[in-house]
């Protein structure tokens, strides 16, 4: 069998246990906010917040106003570009460390161990899609967002959400023999998010230094999503590529490693 038909039939198998991982998502996200006053409200109340102390940063404090943006669409702008960045680090974040958390269900032949991160992943991507909303809402209600170009938003969401999967699957074998890749993530999404263009645009960005842009990956996400929610318009052919070949490379790349390599890392468990 070539590993083509693996992997095909391996994400095929992952249908058979769609309920299960539902379950294990709708889970995960009642226990996110079980005690808490104001309950899942708080999946739309915290990406709103965010986004808000964000824009008042910019927009207020920073007085940053790219040519030919009104206030409020420098705003869209920045929301456009900071929630594909805001769900990525929750869902790598999150999926990075389910193993370590959920070190009973490793070998738990009921419950593949290739479901874990991405139920982690899935659950954690609630308040992004909640973020994307309120965006979209903006978006529509200023005028600058076309129904034409908001089709290809899931399309993209899609691709995003298997691109920090991908690698979930990889870091969380690798957090099983080095913790301290948990404790570095968040310092490199970090730094990932200040040098992504989310209140910039490329062409505020001195030519020797716009390479740096493209050297990010989560650069081609923040255009696409800034070009389709933000101008309204298609997005152009370079995040377009590098968004396509980021998420299926990295989540095809991270489904496989974990397959050949989990029960090898499990012993550190």
């Amino acid at each position: 069998m070539s590993l083509s038909n693996g992997v095909f039939r391996s994400l095929k198998s992952l249908t058979r246990y769609r309920r299960r991982l539902l379950e294990g998502v709708m889970l995960d996200v009642r226990q996110q906010y079980t005690g808490s006053v104001l309950g899942i409200f708080w999946a739309f109340l915290f990406p709103f917040l965010q986004l808000s102390i964000f824009a008042i940063l910019y927009t207020v404090i920073f007085k940053v106003r790219p040519a030919g943006l009104t206030e409020w669409q420098y705003v869209l702008l920045v929301f456009s570009g900071l929630v594909p960045l805001l769900a990525f680090s929750a869902i790598l974040i999150s999926s990075t460390g389910s193993l370590t958390a959920n070190k009973n269900l490793l070998l738990n032949t009921v419950f593949p161990a290739e479901l874990i991160p991405l139920r982690s992943a899935l659950a954690a991507q609630v308040p992004g899609v909640s973020g994307l909303i309120i965006t979209l809402i903006l978006g529509f209600v200023l005028g600058r967002t076309s129904w034409q170009a908001i089709l290809l938003v899931p399309v993209f969401w899609l691709l995003l959400v298997m691109f920090a999967v991908g690698l979930g699957w990889l870091l969380s074998l690798f957090s099983l023999v080095a913790k301290d890749i948990q404790h570095a993530l968040g310092l490199i999404v970090m730094l990932m998010m200040i040098l992504s263009p989310f209140a910039y645009t490329p062409e505020m960005v001195p030519s020797a230094l716009k390479f740096i842009i493209y050297l990010n990956p989560l650069s081609y996400f923040v255009l696409v999503f800034q070009q389709l929610i933000a101008y309204g318009t298609w997005p152009e052919l370079i995040p377009v590529m590098g968004s396509l070949i980021l998420g299926l490379g990295s989540f095809l790349l991270g489904y496989v490693v974990f397959l050949k390599a989990k029960f090898v890392f499990f012993d550190y468990a």
